[in-house]
């Protein structure tokens, strides 16, 4: 198995511009239960991610993990509401539960550390029918549970790997390294597909050419990413991106049996444009904070061959962080919706 190709023209349809009636519950809402007393900073990117990724509003329930703080550390909310004090801060009860168009949950959280309480709400909203978007510390829900809501899981290959043998599936058997870029995403392909077919969820299986997959056979291949993502925290900031747009493609992604695949497809490639912008700016910084005098980074997909990822952007390229490619996504997602009208 191959799958599609997914090209960066393709994101485009799914990053809307708000219109003259738009407003901030028509734009999306939603739901974030992210970060722990140990990684409160999972929280910060994943909706720091979120509202630069076009969102009409972000509501934040803490998760209720039972270990105490460390290090001195500031609790989830805290830390998010120094950063983003536009988001809106909530009790998990099902009249919040309803408000919200998508669910993201996971990021920065450890199942070892899980509450009762935390499980039984996890639970709550993977037995419902508001789309969830599940990444780290959640993943295990999943497959103990079978999720009945419309579902995305946003494994690495370590986490796939233990998913795939909570799933009671066989060894993975293809080699991981020494092949080549299309020998490896076929093989990637496959498995995602299988372990998607097998929980009927999506599967969104992270790596350096990030591979998704619906219960229905469907899958996306994305272009290689740009190395410089392999860094702690751009997970984070994945999570977020692919929550914005499930929220603001709710109703589609209830309808439609691939439009979760085609959402994590687009999420990747917008997250992956913000890392090459970032890479090629001074210290990843905005535009609004580059140095005065300093050139603009090219971003004329015309100076490239059509399909050529590494060179939409740029190539001099330098080291970023988490915050740098969430901070560059609303220059991505400009970026794409002019690269498709060039196309």
């Amino acid at each position: 198995m191959t799958g599609t190709p997914w090209h960066p023209a393709d994101t485009a349809e799914f990053l809307l511009v708000p219109g003259a009636t738009s407003h901030k519950y028509s734009r999306g809402v939603l739901g974030v239960r992210t970060g722990s007393s140990a990684y409160p900073g999972a929280a910060v990117l994943s909706v720091e991610a979120a509202w630069r990724s076009g969102i009409g509003m972000v509501s934040f329930v803490s998760p209720l993990d039972d270990a105490p703080p460390k290090f001195g550390l500031p609790s989830p909310a805290a830390a998010i509401l120094a950063l983003r004090p536009e988001t809106v801060f909530a009790a998990d009860t099902a009249h919040q539960r309803a408000r919200c168009d998508a669910w993201l949950v996971g990021c920065g959280t450890d199942p070892a550390q899980r509450s009762t309480a935390e499980r039984e709400a996890l639970l709550e909203l993977l037995s419902g029918t508001t789309p969830v978007v599940v990444d780290a510390g959640a993943l295990d829900l999943v497959v103990r549970e079978q999720a009945t809501a419309p579902t995305i899981v946003t494994p690495h290959l370590g986490e796939f790997q233990s998913l795939w043998r909570l799933a009671g599936l066989r060894d993975l058997q293809w080699k991981t390294t020494g092949g080549s870029h299309a020998q490896d995403a076929a093989e990637r392909a496959r498995a995602a597909s299988k372990l998607a077919a097998t929980l009927g969820v999506t599967v969104l299986l992270k790596g350096s050419r990030t591979v998704v997959a619906a219960p229905t056979g469907m899958v996306f291949v994305c272009e290689p990413a740009t190395s410089w993502l392999a860094t702690a925290g751009t997970g984070d900031v994945l999570a977020g991106v692919l929550g914005a747009l499930v929220a603001i493609h709710a109703d589609a992604a209830h309808s439609d049996a691939g439009m979760l695949a085609r959402l994590g497809a687009a999420a990747v490639t917008l997250h992956d444009t913000a890392a090459r912008i970032a890479s090629t700016r001074p210290d990843g910084c905005p535009a609004a904070d580059r140095p005065a005098g300093t050139p603009a980074p090219p971003t004329d997909s015309n100076q490239a061959p059509a399909g050529a990822a590494e060179a939409l952007i740029g190539t001099a390229t330098t080291p970023i962080t988490a915050l740098d490619v969430a901070a560059c996504l609303p220059a991505a997602h400009r970026h794409l919706r002019l690269l498709r009208k060039s196309a």
